[in-house]
């Protein structure tokens, strides 16, 4: 089995690329099924640009089409045609040789062959991965760390140089919060990990082996491309060497793990430290800003051609 970039993907959104069949070229050089004339006569490139998609069609009724043209949809078929041979390079096989299911076709729902697309074998919300940078260890977050969280950020929310988000800043019922409702936000996250809607790590200083503080990847906005970074660190932390760790940990591993487009992470004008580490990363300001909150962007290498 060839990975053939030349074949790219079907109109109806499968993996031409990928495919065994010798008896269809693929759609890019000739392939003339029934659901690419249909895409040609409306002028389109295929059923992800098709505002009557999903219809009737009998080609397009399958769980895998769907997760395929969900994912074109979302990030366009160029994205679907590079997560494709990304995924085939790491092992996961869209057939085998014989033309026995490959993994695309073993997931039992939508959803999974979604996320086995999207993720690859390391789908974080399947198991959430742990990290380590020379002074910091990045963990899901636990009920556990309530007491050391409010010590560390938490407990007193009358400046956050960094503006708490506004789901966080709804759970306290004041500013200076108290260890119960520590936990019942950190229960907050957790449910939205298990609802796969972010994932919120605690940052474990290697010295004292405590949490100073946490970061979430949350990249299931309505934007398609943005994804976001928040970083709630206690103040000894909030300086460039630290953000820096930080952000190389997002380059080696944050970008390709979560499957990262453009990567946002907000920091006020008063904040030197950070956007010091954030401009050294290739970080730029980004446009948007509404409600006295600032971000900075950066974009992720494997895009930055587009």
């Amino acid at each position: 089995m060839e990975f053939s970039k030349q074949k790219g993907v079907g109109a109806c959104g499968l993996a031409c690329a990928l495919c065994g069949a010798t008896d269809c070229p693929g759609c890019a050089v000739g392939g003339d099924c029934s659901v690419k004339k249909c895409a040609a006569g409306k002028g389109l490139g295929g059923c992800c640009d098709c505002a009557e998609y999903p219809c009737d069609e009998k080609m397009l009724q399958g769980k895998r089409n769907k997760a395929f043209n969900r994912y074109a949809r979302e990030f366009g078929k160029d994205a679907l045609l590079e997560r494709l041979r990304v995924n085939f390079e790491s092992g996961i096989t869209y057939h085998t040789p014989d033309k026995a299911p490959g993994d695309y076709d073993k997931p039992e729902t939508e959803e999974e062959i979604y996320r086995l697309l999207r993720y690859g074998r390391n789908d974080p919300y399947a198991r959430c991965p742990e990290f380590e940078t020379e002074h910091m260890k990045f963990r899901q977050v636990r009920e556990e760390d309530a007491e050391e969280l409010l010590h560390a950020f938490y407990g007193d929310l009358s400046e956050w140089m960094f503006y708490g988000q506004e789901m966080t800043n709804r759970i306290f019922a004041s500013r200076h919060a108290t260890v119960d409702e520590m936990r019942r936000c950190i229960s907050v996250w957790l449910d939205e990990y298990r609802n796969k809607y972010y994932i919120r790590f605690s940052v474990i200083d290697k010295t004292t082996k405590k949490a100073i503080g946490t970061i979430e990847v949350f990249n299931n906005a309505g934007s398609k491309d943005d994804s976001y970074l928040h970083i709630d660190l206690s103040a000894p932390y909030e300086t460039q060497q630290f953000i820096s760790e930080l952000l190389a940990l997002a380059d080696k591993e944050l970008f390709k793990i979560f499957n990262i487009k453009n990567l946002l992470i907000q920091a006020v004008p008063a904040a030197k430290e950070r956007i010091a580490a954030l401009q050294t990363y290739g970080y730029r300001p980004y446009e948007c800003k509404a409600g006295g909150i600032h971000y900075y962007m950066k974009r992720s290498p494997a895009h930055a051609v587009e």
